[in-house]
């Protein structure tokens, strides 16, 4: 954007004391200019045009809405309209950030809700489309005319946003991404063929729709074709996704995507059958944060209640040689009318993980490290990565089966002191096993505490513990309902 600004402020250069900015040098004057409100920048747009041209690339760089009314939608009528009269304004757009919660009042508890858009000002919209030459333009055009909040959002994407550098698409933006997912593969995996921008400056992208029930959406509708061309953009280092599990995952061109500058993901919904799909075209990533998630709502073949540990551990093997930060966080939903969560299956280990020699920092949940059945004999050391420095162990599905919804499948069994008793054997000898340990958390999300759990004196007795070992240890407690 500085360079768009410093062109500006040449061009305005010999006129610069009509807007009161005469003798001010132009890094001082982006500076200033930095630290502005959009409401001042707004003021500065109507003083005349040298200040406009100086406020716009300012103005228009980072585009940020929360929708939090269903019957008050965002501007993006009014944007669109500006970006079709002026597409000049389309290069400062470098952060898109659409964001807001799935709305849940009536009556939108069961429906999308539309953006209401009136006929003046829709040819020049179904004339952009048609200017894109994509085969779908009628289609396109028929979901924009009703203003389906995917199609808009589409055409925002459309324009010339050559610089975006950063993109956010929270769930009620993302609630249907049909034609957003349309969009970004003939733009990213087919630039040539349609006059769409190519994203090539695009590194940031969250794609996130709702995790638990969303009434108002087709479930049989996945968004995995949607999301999937976002892997082959050139400059993606960061991407935050709620992937969906459809019947067969197809990447949308024939050869794969090889995003190198990749170093973080966070993804939640896929499963452990899909996540090595994706894992394995990113050769250089770093960070990973995944979260396991069983919707008791949904009957395919992915969405089932059995944690396969060792294809977990096969997934996430793709990136063992790069990986120094990895979150595992798990969940599961109620379907139906039911009152109780339903229970959740482990198979399998994390046993393989120990060798993984880059892994620095593991959050991971207890009961994917020793299973819901409370076993005294099971070691913690057996699972851990040998060269972890910081761990974090949750109680991430403590809830699951409480009310015996599978009677041959166990609950959560353990007991606060034998948690501790287990840290304990581990951290007697273990510079042994984890030389590198130096901070151990525990967070606890659901303490019962009318049952007596956790009480003062198990508290200080794991503290005590990390004392005499050497290693900083804390528990934090999270609010179960909260999360």
């Amino acid at each position: 954007m500085k360079e768009h600004w410093a062109a500006n402020d040449a061009i305005a250069g010999s006129e610069t004391s009509v807007s009161g900015f005469d003798g001010c040098p132009a890094d001082i004057l982006y500076l200033v200019f930095k630290l502005l409100s959009p409401a001042e920048l707004r003021g500065l747009c109507l003083v005349n045009k040298i200040s406009r041209s100086l406020a716009q690339p300012f103005l228009y760089s980072k585009i940020q809405w929360t929708w939090r009314d269903p019957h008050f939608a965002p501007p993006i009528i009014q944007l669109l309209r500006t970006l079709l009269c002026r597409p000049q304004l389309a290069a400062y757009i470098t952060n898109l950030h659409l964001d807001g919660k799935v709305f849940r009042q009536h009556p939108f508890r069961f429906s999308i809700p539309k953006i209401t858009i009136s006929d003046i000002g829709l040819e020049k919209f179904v004339a952009f489309i048609r200017g894109t030459g994509v085969p779908y333009s009628d289609f396109w055009i028929q979901e924009v005319s009703q203003g389906t909040t995917d199609a808009l959002v589409a055409l925002l994407l459309a324009q010339g946003l050559s610089n975006l550098r950063c993109l956010y698409l929270g769930p009620v933006f993302a609630q249907r991404s049909t034609l957003i997912g349309m969009v970004l593969r003939s733009a990213i995996c087919e630039p040539k063929n349609y006059r769409l921008p190519d994203f090539q400056h695009l590194r940031d992208v969250s794609f996130l729709s709702c995790i638990y029930w969303d009434e108002a959406r087709d479930k049989k509708i996945k968004n995995t074709v949607d999301i999937l061309p976002v892997l082959y953009l050139p400059s993606l280092r960061r991407m935050s996704a709620s992937i969906e599990n459809s019947a067969t995952f197809t990447w949308p061109v024939t050869h794969l995507p090889m995003p190198s500058n990749v170093t973080s993901l966070d993804l939640t919904q896929i499963r452990e059958a899909y996540l090595g799909e994706v894992l394995s075209v990113t050769p250089k990533l770093k960070i990973l944060r995944w979260k396991f998630y069983y919707d008791f709502g949904i009957h395919d073949a992915f969405n089932q209640p059995i944690v396969n540990l060792d294809q977990i551990v096969t997934a996430i093997s793709h990136v063992r040689n790069t990986l120094t930060d990895l979150t595992i966080l798990a969940d599961c939903g109620i379907g139906g009318n039911d009152q109780f969560l339903p229970g959740i299956k482990m198979e399998g280990s994390l046993r393989a993980m120990v060798d993984w020699e880059m892994l620095k920092r593991l959050q991971v949940p207890w009961a994917f490290l020793v299973g819901f059945a409370q076993d005294k004999v099971k070691r913690l050391q057996d699972f851990i990565p040998r060269n972890i420095e910081l761990l974090t162990i949750t109680d991430d599905l403590r809830l699951q089966n409480d009310d015996e919804m599978v009677p041959e499948w166990p609950r959560w069994e353990w007991e606060d002191h034998v948690i501790v008793e287990l840290i304990r054997a581990w951290l007697h000898n273990w510079k042994a096993y984890t030389p590198h340990l130096h901070c151990l958390t525990l967070i606890l999300s659901l303490i019962m505490e009318d049952f007596g759990e956790w009480p003062p004196s198990i508290r200080q007795h794991f503290m005590e513990l990390g004392a005499q070992a050497g290693v900083q240890v804390e528990i934090i407690e999270q609010d179960y309902y909260e999360l």
